[in-house]
């Protein structure tokens, strides 16, 4: 659990480096993705296991230039059972939205080919010129139903 003075620490943090980033001052050390993806799960409330190997994931596969990974389980957090993601990647380039779509949950997906929780959606798949023309990223619907420990009857 973080506490509130390290939480007002990283925020502050965060926000210095998000003015650095769009002023170009940002430190070497603060620029890519990878920088940019550790600086936003420090600054969260709360980020699980399943959480942080799913943003390793997409990092590793599509080495995006913006990515989110939300915990949208309904109930407790620590359930971690949903998921939505939003990927912005020039990986994506020349591909279809089904295939991108299909890229997404093979990086995501367990050895084995399961996905090892209840729901993921898939906010965005963009690349980078598309991201710039509309990054706007549509509500998530509701749940239909289960928990991750199988679909309510």
């Amino acid at each position: 659990r973080t506490s509130p003075k390290r939480t007002a620490r990283l925020c502050c943090l965060h926000m210095l480096a998000c003015l650095g980033a769009s002023l170009g001052l940002a430190p070497a050390h603060l620029r890519g993705p990878a920088a940019r993806l550790a600086l936003g799960r420090a600054t969260r409330a709360f980020s699980g296991p399943r959480q942080a190997v799913i943003e390793e994931r997409l990092a590793s596969a599509f080495a995006p230039l913006h990515v989110v990974v939300e915990n949208t389980s309904h109930g407790r957090k620590e359930d971690e059972s949903h998921f939505k993601v939003v990927v912005v990647s020039e990986a994506f380039e020349g591909k279809r939205l089904v295939g991108r779509h299909r890229a997404v949950n093979a990086a995501v997906c367990e050895p084995d080919g399961s996905l090892g929780f209840h729901s993921l959606e898939i906010g965005a798949a963009k690349t980078p010129a598309e991201w710039e023309l509309d990054s706007a990223v549509p509500p998530s619907p509701k749940c239909a139903g289960g928990d991750g420990r199988g679909m309510s009857r």
